[in-house]
């Protein structure tokens, strides 16, 4: 895969997970509410997007990002992507709320091999 390509998916996947925590924002309590549930279901949308983004990255940005995890990464990516039934929330919040952040800081840090 070419650098440029790369660089555009990473991009996209940063601009995702970014748009997710920002709906995560909105509250715990928001987000759970079953009631009204549109601040999930942009959160997820959000976290799909960035999880098939990351996911079609090639082994050479993998190589060059031994802290990114690939298997963790299709693991997510398959659970949001052909899980059918609903997602559970409270894994949902967690992984928007502990684990998106982090994971965007490694991105925003990673290194595209030219």
């Amino acid at each position: 895969m070419s650098s440029d390509r790369t660089t555009e998916r990473l991009a996209l996947a940063i601009e995702h997970l970014q748009n997710a925590i920002e709906y995560s924002r909105r509250g715990r309590n928001l987000f759970l509410d079953s009631e009204n549930p549109d601040t999930r279901r942009l959160t997820e949308g959000e976290l799909r997007k960035a999880f098939e983004s990351l996911n079609r990255l090639g082994d050479g940005f993998f190589h060059s990002n031994p802290t990114l995890d690939r298997d963790w990464i299709g693991g997510v990516r398959q659970l949001l992507t052909h899980d059918y039934v609903e997602v559970d929330p409270v894994a949902l919040w967690k992984l928007v709320h502990e684990d998106a952040p982090r994971l965007l800081r490694r991105l925003v840090r990673a290194t595209v091999s030219k």
